[in-house]
């Protein structure tokens, strides 16, 4: 070949090199971060929730980045608030990914608010790490959505189960007129009937009904009450039935908002029995409570309970998924990597993803004393 030659087909490699399509670099991964997004009820009837969860979530991905991110990648969290309102996480949630171009979604809160989200992460194949909701609605296969916690089947399971090993067979349920309150009666409802226990009473609280519900209620004479209500219906409820003497045991899911009960019936709320997905966050032998304190410390923010706990194990799972999608991450890297976690040490629990996406499925029942705090 001549010169000539050798230069013109040189020339024309390199200009198919200039001109040929350029590798798409993956949503939400420059050199130097990863965006993760979230929309939440930051206000709202669940906001005193998530204002601690989502301050430890922020002190722990600051601690990664003070570390050095993830493979020299920091981590952007860009929280909105959607008021606990479906159709704003639903546009939240296109926000996130068609604007803010996240790489995974993360934490979203409440179970319609989680399935207003859903068409954006299955058209958008965007992964959903975590969810604050238990609902057994959303444990369908999907590939896309990570649950980090026991449902709340296995919540009402473990309370039917202790109710049958104590001897406990006069059970009402008080479920509140929503969603996630009729979801929660039929899986109370379902939990009770696999012990060989049929509710004696069953009412719902619709607005300002409470009254009516606790007189309906004591009538049956039941030994114990299942609550699956969310947090303003469950405080109105229990200020109408801290007026009864000689109350049965309420058992209520993981999700209620002792802290308002508390304010309504102070002192009257001993002896409420309240379902744990996550460990006792005053637990000092827990490695995990122990990170998360001096954490929160180093943060210089208040330590948030259970709320608080969980913000911190899930934003360490996510970190945990982030590094096993290595250096050159991508989202069906992250889905992959999440799924290698098998018996994964988090300080005193083990994260095991199984095919359905379930990681953990720890439960235990904890009692509020007098001053509205939980003893073991």
């Amino acid at each position: 070949m001549s010169h000539a030659m050798k230069l013109i087909s040189l020339f024309t490699l390199a200009l198919m090199v200039l001109l040929a399509p350029q590798a798409r670099a993956e949503q939400g991964i420059t050199p130097n971060s990863i965006v993760i997004g979230r929309s939440a009820g930051m206000t709202g009837p669940i906001a005193s929730r998530m204002k601690p969860a989502t301050e430890a979530m922020d002190a722990y991905f600051d601690h990664i980045n003070r570390k050095g991110g993830v493979y020299g990648r920091k981590i952007k969290f860009i929280n909105l608030d959607d008021g606990n309102d479906p159709k704003r996480a639903a546009e939240n949630a296109r926000k996130l990914v068609d604007d803010a171009d996240v790489f995974a979604l993360f934490m979203t809160s409440g179970t319609p608010q989680t399935l207003a989200v859903m068409p954006t992460v299955l058209e958008r194949e965007v992964p959903l790490i975590g969810t604050s909701s238990g609902a057994d609605s959303l444990r369908a296969p999907n590939k896309y959505l990570f649950h980090l916690k026991a449902s709340y089947g296995d919540e009402f399971f473990k309370v039917a189960r202790h109710m049958k090993t104590i001897g406990v067979t006069r059970v009402a349920i008080v479920y509140s007129d929503d969603p996630s309150g009729k979801e929660g009666f039929q899986l109370a409802q379902n939990a009770l009937q696999q012990h060989g226990i049929t509710p004696l009473a069953v009412a719902t609280l619709k607005g300002d009904n409470s009254k009516a519900v606790v007189d309906q209620v004591m009538k049956a004479g039941p030994q114990a009450i299942i609550l699956p209500a969310l947090a303003a219906p469950a405080a109105t409820f229990y200020k109408e039935f801290a007026k009864v003497p000689n109350r049965p045991q309420v058992f209520a899911w993981s999700i209620v908002s002792v802290e308002n009960i508390y304010k309504e019936v102070g002192a009257d709320i001993f002896g409420l029995i309240v379902a744990q997905v996550f460990p006792s966050p005053v637990n000092s032998t827990m490695g995990m409570v122990r990170e998360y304190a001096a954490i929160m410390k180093a943060a210089n923010l208040p330590e948030g309970g259970y709320p608080g706990l969980e913000g911190y194990l899930s934003a360490r799972i996510l970190v945990e998924g982030l590094v096993r999608a290595g250096k050159e991450p991508t989202r069906s890297k992250l889905l992959a990597g999440l799924q290698t976690m098998k018996q994964y040490d988090i300080g005193g629990d083990f994260v095991t993803f199984n095919d359905r996406n379930v990681g953990r499925n720890f439960v235990e029942l904890t009692l509020v004393g007098r001053d509205g705090r939980f003893l073991r």
